[in-house]
């Protein structure tokens, strides 16, 4: 009698140790679920509608859904997780490994990317699609849009299994795809007008809607051809390579800041986790290009500050935000080791100051779009290592949730308690408030000498400030032993 991993996956749920106790995170969670949702029926109902009759009456809707496939595509490999969790216990059971693969690629399926989609698409469906054509026509074009989103999931997964496999998969990913896009702006080949040309067909002739089901029924193969030659072990939790294990010796040198800081550099150079929310803070320093280009036009202050606070402070907000739950897998061994509690925070503090510090430096090229960018950015980087920083450490001594280093960085929520929803509010939104505050009292300028003001005299009160925190997380290291060991 085969076991039934589905209803393993289920007790799974409802038995772990976090089911029912994160109320902040199934908030957030539902929240965010909802206004998706709103978004993208919005967009069925009302917006795309009304952009096709204004913007391009008479052209074909069909062309354009290339685009939302590509973009989909796209989201999906910085979102999606790969179908791997919970398969370990089940790989030394009597079970075949076949078995295992179709049950992970079936429940991949119930995700929440496959049913957004449908949001948007069955109101465009009623109000452009069945006016005007049969039901048998209408209907192969439904089963052609469900075999594509089908289609798109399952290549999503197999091309993440491959890039992950791959030091140079990801290039070609993004070789690929830009030159696709440059084929078709170009008009070198209009994809956009062949894939349009598809989904008119398949109303004419419904059998290619048969024939696109043999898309999904392919990628789905792959990946399980994939996974029953790679089931192993080291799929989830990846020997490291060595040539992506770097030396970082070198900083011990610089006394015992240096083997903290060394110690949180490996941690996140080492580790998927870490080091995709890292490399995300370097994408954020081209932010300034996406909200700075009308600036001429004239644009409220309130998007200096957040420009400023993004850019030059994003590593400290990304990383900080889980301090010291990055280092939950050892934080038992760690607090057993000789050192002071004192020298772990400044270490940490001052690997934030650095970076933050040529963050600061890179933005300083935006003042040729704006002198007022260097003002607003030197503000907030006085005020971010100043007040920000400790706010991190306020917030780090009630961390409870231990933080899985190997998962995915975007939209993983792993680790989430209520201290990481709320830290983010006085961070992001507390220097807007501060500053808003002040130019009432006074007016711009004044308001951000303030600002760096107060973040100079959290500077010169950091020493007291840190033997502060060193207390405090010294009384609270126990009780984060037994979190970390029990979530």
């Amino acid at each position: 009698m085969r076991p039934n991993l589905y209803s393993f996956s289920w007790k799974e749920v409802r038995r772990s140790s976090s089911f029912g106790r994160s109320v902040a995170t199934t908030i957030m969670l539902v929240f965010l679920a909802l206004y998706f949702t709103l978004v993208f029926l919005s967009l069925g109902v009302f917006v795309i509608p009304k952009v096709l009759a204004d913007k391009f009456p008479g052209e074909d809707m069909a062309r354009y859904l290339l685009i939302y496939f590509a973009f989909d595509l796209v989201t999906r490999q910085l979102l999606q997780n790969l179908p791997t969790l919970s398969f370990k216990s089940f790989i030394i059971q009597n079970i075949r490994r076949k078995q295992i693969a179709r049950y992970l690629l079936v429940r991949s399926l119930l995700h929440f990317f496959n049913l957004l989609p449908f949001f948007m698409i069955i109101p465009l469906f009623f109000r452009i699609v069945v006016p005007g054509h049969s039901a048998i026509a209408a209907a192969a074009w439904l089963a052609g849009i469900v075999f594509l989103i089908l289609s798109n999931h399952f290549l999503s997964t197999y091309l993440k299994w491959w890039i992950n496999e791959s030091s140079w998969g990801f290039y070609v990913f993004a070789a690929v795809f830009c030159g696709l896009y440059a084929i078709n702006f170009f008009g070198i080949v209009s994809l956009t007008g062949l894939f349009g040309q598809l989904l008119d067909a398949m109303m004419s002739y419904p059998v290619i809607a048969v024939g696109l089901a043999a898309l999904p029924v392919f990628f789905y193969w792959l990946n399980q051809r994939f996974l029953v030659a790679n089931l192993y072990l080291n799929l989830v939790e990846h020997k490291q390579r060595d040539s992506n294990v770097r030396d970082f010796s070198w900083m011990s040198r610089l006394g015992d800041y240096g083997k903290f800081i060394s110690l949180d550099v490996r941690m996140i150079w080492r580790n998927k986790r870490p080091r995709t929310q890292f490399m995300l803070t370097i994408l954020f320093l081209a932010y300034g290009f996406l909200i700075y280009r009308d600036v001429d036009k004239g644009i409220p202050e309130g998007i200096f500050i957040i420009g400023g606070l993004l850019m030059t402070g994003m590593f400290t907000i990304s990383i900080g935000q889980f301090f010291p739950a990055w280092h939950s897998r050892y934080f038992s061994m760690l607090m057993t080791q000789n050192f002071k509690m004192k020298q772990f925070l400044q270490a940490f503090y001052y690997l934030n100051v650095v970076v933050s510090f040529v963050y600061f430096l890179v933005t300083l090229a935006y003042g040729f779009i704006d002198v007022r960018i260097i003002y607003f950015n030197t503000a907030l980087f006085f005020y971010h290592i100043g007040v920000n920083m400790n706010l991190i450490f306020l917030f780090g001594s009630g961390s409870k949730k231990a933080v899985d280093l190997g998962g995915s960085a975007v939209f993983n929520y792993q680790g989430m308690g209520a201290a990481q929803w709320l830290i983010a509010f006085p961070l992001i939104f507390g220097p807007i408030i501060v500053f808003y505050l002040f130019k009432w009292m006074t007016d711009s300028i004044p308001a951000l000498m303030l600002m760096g003001s107060i973040g100079i005299l959290g500077i010169i009160l950091q020493p007291q400030l840190f033997n502060y925190f060193a207390k405090i997380y010294n009384y609270n290291k126990h009780r984060m032993i037994r979190d970390y060991k029990n979530s």
